[in-house]
């Protein structure tokens, strides 16, 4: 498991998020990626986030780039990111927006 993976593991506990790892899905032409980041389903657009990373193949950003899945998609810096940092992750997380079925977490707020 990569330090990326960790942090966002430890996120899951902390702040009680849904976190998948590893993570596999079927692209509009039909190929299976599956990704080396994390998948937050609740968070970002309707079919969740994918969080790819740079242990992340060129090939999965390249097939990405061209694909139009629905996703929101995010690359985050690992001098931001990694270790975890309650204050930063929550404030990210609040900004893409929380679309999960039911309550949202107890620590977010809507900024909009």
């Amino acid at each position: 498991m990569n330090s990326f993976v960790e942090a966002w593991l430890e996120a899951s506990s902390d702040l009680g998020i849904e976190v998948i790892h590893p993570f596999t899905f079927q692209s509009t032409t039909g190929e299976f990626i599956t990704i080396v980041g994390v998948y937050l389903p609740d968070f970002g657009s309707v079919k969740g986030t994918l969080l790819t990373c740079r242990f992340d193949s060129d090939e999965v950003y390249d097939l990405l780039d061209k694909d139009k899945t629905g996703f929101h998609q995010s690359g985050l810096n690992p001098n931001s990111y990694e270790p975890y940092n309650r204050d930063v992750y929550v404030e990210t997380l609040n900004d893409w927006g929380w679309y999960g079925l039911g309550k949202p977490p107890h620590w977010y707020s809507y900024k909009y």
